[in-house]
């Protein structure tokens, strides 16, 4: 490729990647654990940058949390300071709250747009191979992971500059320092990230007695061993002195789906690699990492010696331990966000593949499948990627519904409206719970204050067996006002209490 396509592929692929975060409708795209992630970073900015927990506003009439939706989301605990346990890492609140702070919380979305770009440009600096841009974009789940999700956005080129500079060659330069850094940095934001730095220590701790005769390689072994070490030694003595947890509150909080061996696991296995539970898995989104396994498996000429092999097998173990120990199904993206941070392994292993030792009918059937399975992911993406705008119009068309005549409290009982009332949550009153007992127990603090009840209509407050429902419905300081919304009917019920 000439220099100046060189210049131009790359500034382009920008240009789309930024164009397709706008096409989300970033403003509105904030739900469940991207919102979450929002509210503890207001937390941190309204308690002076001294303290972590998540923002709630109604915590002054609901000071134990009772009817936080995002407490009983996560199963969080209150700490001694009388605020919850953030879930997500303290390193990503750092990095976001410069948006907040702003009041731009979009800016995250395209923050995200770029991490993306970037971590594809340092592979495109590796590979020397233009459409390896079009691998990235189309046919991975990255770019909506890296929109939706800026824990996974960070971890992701941090730990692939790591590996792509430290890890490749082991010196102490100050390039090599701040990929030490970036790699401790990954690991405070994924979880999953300490399995492959596990994996990696076993591996070096194996070639480090095997390669003793061999002065540079046991020199190498040596300085990737102690650079992994220092990196566990880190992670886990940080989080003992500040949470007193050796693998923080996120892991705390996950301990129970981890462990849990009960018959659903398998139901749970296939959703994050096949489908399931209304989403694709990773290879359900990317049916082209089932034929390069084919490829590494019984195509590839070095089967035992070469880097790509290995690289392969480093992938493959992580794909299987990550299943095994993954929380949950990973249902609320498509693709499988856990195996995220590994994806520049299976991306460099399909650019480095030597087709020219493959001829005849065997490397036809095997290009056409792989052309087959890319087609696909493609499709599944341009897919997603709308799901993601309508879900942000629904958002956006809700909370703009509910603007135009706000309420001083909002009491929801579906997670689905909870979610969907997006940075509402940010600057409103918002109750989770049954409506009943809401303003039962808070009705001294709702005295005097419009409550807007927002519900479906099968939900049992609209219907007439149900005493609440009865007993607002006669009440002359309630209306009932239209929530007409395009694709979602939805009861609304405004009383002053």
């Amino acid at each position: 490729m000439s220099k100046s396509l060189g210049k131009i592929v790359p500034f382009l692929f920008l240009v789309i990647a930024l164009a397709i975060a706008s096409f989300t409708r970033p403003n509105f795209s904030f739900a469940s654990d991207s919102l979450t992630k929002v509210l503890q970073s207001v937390f941190w900015i309204e308690n002076g940058f001294s303290d972590q927990g998540i923002y709630y506003p109604g915590k002054d009439i609901d000071p134990n949390y009772n009817f936080f939706y995002f407490k009983h989301s996560y199963n969080l605990q209150i700490n001694k300071n009388g605020s919850l346990i953030a879930p997500f890492p303290f390193l990503n609140t750092i990095l976001i709250t410069p948006f907040v702070y702003l009041h731009w919380q979009s800016g995250i979305v395209y923050l995200g747009a770029f991490l993306f770009w970037l971590n594809s440009f340092l592979i495109y600096r590796i590979t020397k191979r233009w459409w390896i841009f079009l691998v990235i974009l189309f046919f991975t789940p990255l770019l909506q992971h890296y929109l939706a999700f800026s824990d996974i956005a960070f971890a992701s080129i941090f730990l692939s500059f790591f590996l792509t500079t430290f890890f490749k060659k082991p010196d102490f330069s100050f390039l090599s320092a701040v990929s030490v850094l970036f790699a401790i940095f990954s690991l405070f934001l994924r979880t999953e990230v300490l399995l492959l730095y596990i994996l990696l220590f076993m591996i070096q701790l194996y070639l480090l007695f095997r390669n003793k005769a061999k002065v540079k390689r046991y020199v190498g072994n040596v300085h990737r061993l102690y650079v992994i070490s220092l990196i566990l030694f880190v992670y886990v003595a940080t989080n003992y002195l500040v949470y007193d947890s050796i693998l923080g509150p996120r892991f705390d909080n996950n301990k129970t789906g981890i462990f849990r061996l009960e018959l659903d696991v398998i139901q749970k296995w296939k959703s994050l690699l096949f489908w399931g539970n209304a989403r694709l898995g990773l290879l359900g989104y990317s049916p082209w990492l089932i034929i390069l396994c084919v490829l590494y498996f019984f195509f590839h000429p070095e089967r035992k010696t070469s880097i790509e092999k290995k690289l392969f097998l480093i992938w493959l173990v992580l794909v299987v331990i990550v299943t095994f120990l993954s929380p949950n199904d990973s249902n609320i993206d498509w693709g499988t966000r856990y195996y995220t941070c590994f994806s520049i392994f299976p991306i460099l292993l399909l650019s480095h593949f030597k087709w020219k030792r493959i001829v005849g009918i065997k490397k036809s059937i095997l290009l056409f499948f792989l052309c087959i399975g890319l087609l696909y992911s493609a499709y599944i993406n341009f897919k997603v990627w709308k799901e993601m705008k309508n879900i942000s119009v629904q958002i956006g068309e809700l909370v703009n519904n509910l603007g135009e005549d706000p309420a001083d409290v909002y009491v929801v009982e579906d997670p689905a409206i909870a979610n969907s009332l997006g940075i509402l949550h940010i600057r409103s009153s918002i109750f989770y719970g049954n409506p009943t007992e809401v303003v039962s127990k808070l009705s001294d603090q709702l005295k005097g204050k419009r409550v807007r009840f927002l519900l479906f209509p099968m939900a049992n407050l609209a219907k007439e067996s149900d005493p609440f429902w009865k007993e607002i419905s006669k009440d002359a300081n309630c209306i009932f006002p239209p929530l007409n919304l395009k694709k979602i009917s939805m009861f609304s019920a405004l009383c002053k209490l």
